[in-house]
C-alpha cells in the first residue's frame, strides 16, 4: 500500500499580505468560533477589522513573517532522510494547504495518509480542525484514502524528555532555584472546555509529568506555575493569564516554556519574547528567558519518526 505523511499545523503568515488570510480563515473555522455560519461570518469580520493592523504591526516586529514555515521545512528535510515515503507539512489557515498535495497524492495512487498533528495536546480547535480539513479536501477531490492519526503525545515520556532538554539548554550555568518556571499554554475559551474539549486536562497532565521528570533529574525551580496566553475578546478563557502571573511572581528571574507549540511562531516570538518581556522589564525583572520549541532538533525529528513507525 502506497503511503504519505502529513504534518498538520495551523500555519503562520509568510509575509504581511498573508496576515489577513490567516485571520479570515481562522475565525471562519467552526471549531474556533462554534456558532451558526452567518453569525460566525459577521463576528469574524468584526474581529478581523479590529485586529488586522495591530497584528500586522506585531509581525513587523518579528521581521514581517512567522518563523513557523521555514523551521517546519527544515524539519521535513530531516524526516525525508528517515522515511522512504513522501512527507509534507500542511497548514490550516495559510499556504501550504492540504489541497496543494492531495491532488498529487491521488494521481500518484497514494492509498493511506498518515496524519501527525504538530499539537502535543488534543483540542477540537487544533487537531480536530486540521484533520477535518484534510478529510474535507479529500472529499472535494473524490479521493478516498485510508487515514491513520498519530494520537496526542502530551504524556509521552520521550516528548517530556525533549522539553526537559530544551529547558536545560536554556538554563546553562544558571541556578535553577533562583528562577520561577512558568509553563505557558495557548489559551482556550472556557465555553469550549465546558463542552468537553480535553485540552485543559491534557495541558495539566503535561505540566504534572514535566514537573515530576524535572524533580527526578534533580532540577528544582523556585516555583513551577501554569499560565495561559493568547486570549482574544472579552469572554471567559482558561486562567490564570500569563501576564497576570508575571505581575504576581515573587522571583525576579523567570523561565518561560511554551507548552502548546512544537514549532516557534508569532505567539512564541512576539507574545513571549517581545510582549511578555516588555512587561517583565517594566516589573524590574532581573532575567527573563524563553525556552525555544523543539523545532527541527534532531531528537524531535527522531521522536516523530518513532511515533509514526510504531503506528
Amino acid at each position: 500500500m502506497k503511503k504519505a505523511i502529513l504534518l498538520l499545523n495551523m500555519g503562520g503568515a509568510s509575509n504581511l499580505n498573508e496576515v489577513e488570510l490567516f485571520l479570515k480563515n481562522m475565525f471562519s473555522d467552526k471549531n474556533i468560533l462554534p456558532i451558526p455560519f452567518l453569525f460566525r461570518k459577521i463576528v469574524a469580520n468584526i474581529i478581523i477589522k479590529s485586529r488586522l493592523e495591530d497584528v500586522k504591526e506585531n509581525f513587523k516586529l518579528i521581521g514581517g513573517a512567522s518563523p513557523l514555515n521555514p523551521i517546519t521545512q527544515k524539519l521535513v528535510k530531516k524526516l525525508e532522510s528517515k522515511f522512504d515515503i513522501p512527507i509534507v507539512a500542511v497548514m490550516r489557515y495559510v499556504p501550504p494547504f492540504a489541497s496543494e498535495f492531495l491532488k498529487k497524492f491521488k494521481n500518484e495512487g497514494i492509498e493511506e495518509l498518515i496524519l501527525f498533528p504538530m499539537y502535543p495536546q488534543y483540542s477540537t480547535t487544533t487537531t480536530l480542525s486540521s484533520v477535518q480539513d484534510v478529510q474535507k479536501q479529500c472529499q472535494i477531490l473524490e479521493y478516498y484514502p485510508q487515514f491513520r492519526l498519530v494520537n496526542a503525545y502530551y504524556d509521552d515520556k520521550l516528548y517530556i524528555k525533549i522539553l526537559a532538554q530544551k529547558i536545560i539548554e536554556s538554563m546553562k550555568n544558571k541556578e535553577y532555584k533562583e528562577y520561577d518556571f512558568i509553563i505557558s499554554a495557548h489559551g482556550l475559551p472556557q465555553s469550549i472546555v465546558d463542552k468537553g474539549d480535553p485540552y485543559q486536562k491534557e495541558v495539566e497532565q503535561s505540566v504534572e509529568l514535566l514537573s515530576q521528570y524535572l524533580q527526578e533529574i534533580g532540577l528544582s525551580f523556585n516555583s513551577i506555575k501554569l499560565a495561559y496566553q493568547s486570549k482574544v475578546g472579552k469572554g471567559k478563557w482558561l486562567e490564570p493569564n500569563l501576564l497576570d502571573t508575571l505581575r504576581n511572581s515573587r522571583s525576579k528571574k523567570v523561565l518561560i516554556l511554551p507548552l502548546s507549540f512544537t514549532i516557534d511562531n508569532s505567539e512564541t516570538i512576539f507574545e513571549l519574547d517581545i510582549e511578555a518581556r516588555e512587561i517583565a522589564e517594566k516589573l524590574k525583572y532581573d532575567e527573563f528567558i524563553v525556552v525555544q520549541c523543539p523545532n527541527d532538533d534532531d531528537n524531535f525529528a527522531e521522536f516523530i519518526y518513532e511515533k509514526i513507525s510504531n503506528l
